[in-house]
């Protein structure tokens, strides 16, 4: 009740984290894995913040500092020769700490939403690739915290996604590119979403250093926070933990590195350049995975 009095007498808008998954480098891209292939990848990322993006876009200081950590399991398989099969589960731990010393800090933890995608191959011919993907997302986070530290959205959502990609072998440069449009429920706006990737591989293709440029726009104008009047007077309205209308756009730095041919570790860092009902932080990532 203390601190949500606090959210209240702050006035503060509401906002999303902007914990970007591209960020924890797990997306595949377009190119297919071969059939019986697979990869999984353990990452984790941070971002702690005290100020936000507001639907004005311009950033606002918060009366807490927020800690939003993700624990992530992603994993591919081909299911077929241009098939490809992913699940993301996501386990998040979210802190907020009061600015005033007499308020106590607040904490929870528990499965984020998880997201299953199938990507179907169309054309992979003289190093050009061009695909297509059905993204599904599962609303397992709860979103019943009495403070508002909700840990999912709350809404099912599905993503259709057009993905794009060039190896311009034996030069170790590729390029990768997808859009997609978002739909989404319990009233929340549907969002269109673009990335952009380049890397470069050293090192006999063993070290590669990469370059993300990430983006969501809104598509709509309903509501920010959905169908729950209540959720203004809680934490996730005040500290940018979970809203519709999300706008951003991002440039992630990545560096990736393999030991041999089954294991390697990625790292990256994420910054919004431009941003709108999300945190404004930088997200620290990183992984190890596997390749079988």
């Amino acid at each position: 009740m203390v601190l949500k009095q606090l959210m209240q007498s702050s006035k503060l808008i509401h906002a999303s984290v902007l914990i970007v998954l591209l960020a924890c480098c797990a997306q595949a891209g377009p190119w297919p894995r071969k059939l019986g292939s697979g990869f999984v990848q353990l990452g984790f990322s941070t971002i702690g913040y005290d100020k936000i993006y507001n639907d004005a876009s311009v950033k606002q200081l918060l009366s807490a500092d927020v800690r939003d950590n993700v624990l992530q399991v992603f994993a591919d398989y081909g299911v077929t020769a241009d098939l490809t099969a992913s699940v993301m589960v996501p386990f998040k731990f979210v802190s907020v700490v009061p600015i005033s010393s007499s308020l106590p800090r607040t904490d929870n933890s528990g499965f984020g939403d998880i997201g299953l995608a199938l990507r179907k191959a169309w054309l992979n011919q003289d190093g050009f690739v061009l695909s297509s993907e059905v993204e599904v997302g599962l609303p397992v986070g709860t979103f019943t915290d009495a403070n508002g530290l909700y840990l999912g959205d709350g809404d099912f959502n599905v993503a259709l996604r057009l993905l794009a990609g060039k190896s311009f072998y034996p030069s170790p440069f590729y390029i990768s590119s997808d859009v997609a449009y978002e739909f989404r429920s319990l009233g929340l706006s549907d969002d269109l979403l673009y990335n952009v990737e380049l890397g470069y591989g050293f090192a006999e293709r063993r070290l590669y250093l990469i370059v993300l440029f990430s983006g969501r726009e809104s598509t709509s104008m309903r509501p920010s926070l959905g169908p729950k009047p209540s959720l203004s007077d809680t934490l996730a309205a005040g500290l940018g933990l979970h809203s519709g209308n999300r706008e951003y756009t991002a440039i992630i730095p990545k560096i990736l590195y393999k030991f041999d041919p089954h294991w390697g570790i990625v790292g990256s860092w994420a910054t919004a350049v431009h941003g709108r009902n999300v945190a404004g932080g930088f997200v620290f990532a990183g992984g190890v995975f596997y390749e079988f």
